[in-house]
């Protein structure tokens, strides 16, 4: 363990070292963006819960039941998070060549690469989740003792699917050490994949049924029969326990909170055990079998037809070779089609014009926080993915601004494919008003412009070429700042169409009188604010770039 110690302490002090050189504005800066998403998920989190809680028949089964499918869902989300980045982590990262080479034990590497995974692979639910705990004990009025335990509650339960993740992906590359990377990762996913859903299948959870309730009647036997949504024997059904029992001082969320430490510690145990029996074998045999595999010849170099057109097909290569990026991308589509097709199935009280057309405007918002997250995950890191080749360009005739712009373009046109399909599918499944159905594309069109720009100016001003992992370089500083300025450019879009928004339901449905003034001031200001967040970006990234010592 003092090798383990000795490698944690380092990293301890290079993270320090790296925050102590960092500018003050930079850092005061990234404090205050963090700490207003945090109260703004926190608000939102509350006002959602004081809501479900002064429901009659079902508000306080359901809001616990709400919290048990959110961890369920994080439970999921962070298997796939880490067996996407594990790959990267324990095989592909270079300073694993520097830290085999040391008089340390194997091990002693995979517990400091365990904990860096769980970091890279966390952070983002760890974001959410702490407010959404929070603003649970806010309205439950739980007690003190309730927010230190439940918040270390959650940094337990990040342990185990990290801990299951490596030893998944240890197992595949020692039976199956010729397998390439995007082979390994598609494995394990689909082997992930396979038993969620037969888990889910076989345990049908009545949570999801909640959408077939189409009068009082279903409704009572809903709330009658509603049980836990993972069962008893998952770590998300504990988690949820141990929110349930401190918020009323039961000795229930002790036991729980014991039950997920054990549990934890076991799973950490056994995969410290596989790690000591496969890792350092398994790593040696992924490096002498990379050793042998004969070097292709790039398509670049039969590919000349001008500057633009081997640049953007430069990009095209870049993703399709780094399999971490389009598995995460199969991984979004997929949930998205899940999400569409679960449209149809919405109940009766949503059929009626008035309902249609704010879920509607609830799926807009929805799909634009989506496209955000897929921008801090797909664009910001492209210009970082350049990595050493970075002053090839720099030093080239072609400017920073061509290249940037060549992104650029390429990109938007891949946001609008995607955020335009959502959108026309759902509004077909919703049966959208017709003049909401015609108008949505056209702020899609804006949305998708600024989140592009903000993600790849962003990735130009605060890159990172020496990372070669995706994964890790959405998650620094920079990806940070990124993904929260994503998320308050579509909140505040959404603000700013909210006041049409009501003003045509309050004309068609409610007969009241419209105030055109107030309304073209809405449309104006979003154009001017798109304005802003299209060319800001953009310029800070281009002149960052310009200014660097390649």
């Amino acid at each position: 363990m003092r090798d383990f110690f000795l490698i944690f302490t380092s990293r301890i002090n290079i993270i320090l070292k790296s925050i102590t050189t960092m500018n003050a504005v930079r850092i005061a800066s990234f404090i205050f963006v963090i700490g207003c998403f945090l109260a703004g998920s926190y608000y939102i989190f509350f006002r959602l819960f004081n809501y479900l809680i002064a429901v009659e028949i079902i508000g306080i089964a359901l809001m616990d039941r709400v919290i048990e499918m959110g961890f369920f869902v994080f439970f999921i989300m962070l298997l796939f998070s880490n067996i996407i980045t594990s790959f990267s982590t324990f095989y592909n990262d270079k300073e694993l060549y520097f830290l085999f080479a040391l008089p340390v034990r194997p091990t002693s590497i995979y517990l400091s690469k365990l904990f860096e995974n769980c970091l890279y692979a966390s952070w983002a639910t760890m974001v959410i989740a702490i407010p959404l705990v929070v603003a649970y004990g806010v309205t439950t009025e739980a007690g003190f003792l309730f927010y230190p335990l439940s918040i270390l509650s959650l940094f337990i339960y990040l342990i185990i699917p990290a801990a299951l993740a490596s030893v998944l992906i240890f197992v595949i590359l020692r039976l199956l050490p010729q397998l390439k990377t995007r082979d390994v990762i598609l494995l394990a996913f689909g082997f992930i994949l396979g038993l969620t859903f037969l888990y889910i299948k076989l345990n049908n959870p009545t949570i999801l049924k909640v959408f077939e309730t189409e009068s009082e009647q279903e409704l009572l036997r809903f709330a009658a029969n509603l049980t836990t949504v993972g069962g008893g024997y998952v770590p998300s059904t504990w988690l949820s326990n141990i929110l349930k029992g401190l918020s009323v001082n039961s000795s229930q969320g002790i036991f729980y909170f014991l039950l997920l430490f054990f549990v934890s510690m076991s799973t950490a145990i056994f995969a410290f055990f596989m790690a000591k029996a496969l890792y350092a074998q398994s790593w040696l045999l992924i490096g002498e079998h990379s050793s042998n595999l004969s070097k292709r010849k790039s398509l670049l170099t039969s590919f000349r037809s001008g500057s633009t057109k081997t640049l953007l097909f430069k990009d095209i290569l870049l993703f399709i070779r780094e399999p971490t990026q389009w598995v995460q991308l199969s991984i979004f589509v997929i949930l998205l089609v899940v999400y569409i097709f679960s449209l149809r199935r919405t109940p009766i009280y949503f059929t009626f014009p008035l309902w249609r057309t704010i879920v509607s405007f609830a799926n807009f918002a929805y799909i634009c926080f989506v496209l955000a997250t897929l921008g801090v995950r797909f664009i910001f890191p492209t210009i970082s993915l350049e990595k050493s080749g970075i002053w090839i360009i720099g030093s080239s005739p072609l400017s920073f601004r061509k290249i940037i712009m060549i992104k650029y373009f390429f990109y938007v046109l891949m946001a609008i494919i995607i955020i335009e399909g959502l959108l026309i599918f759902s509004n077909i499944f919703i049966k959208t008003d017709q003049r909401i159905y015609m108008l949505m594309p056209l702020i899609a069109f804006f949305v998708a412009a600024s989140l592009v720009s903000i993600n790849l100016g962003f990735g130009g001003r605060f890159p990172q070429f020496d990372v070669d992992n995706p994964s890790k370089i959405a998650a620094g500083s920079g990806g940070i700042i990124a993904a929260l300025m994503s998320i308050a450019y579509v909140g505040i879009s959404i603000l700013i169409l909210a006041t049409p928004a009501y003003h045509y339901l309050a004309t068609t449905y409610l007969h009241r009188p419209s105030n055109y003034p107030l309304i073209y001031l809405s449309f104006i200001g979003f154009f001017v604010f798109n304005i802003f967040t299209i060319v800001v970006p953009l310029r800070i990234g281009i002149k960052a770039l310009e200014k660097r010592d390649f």
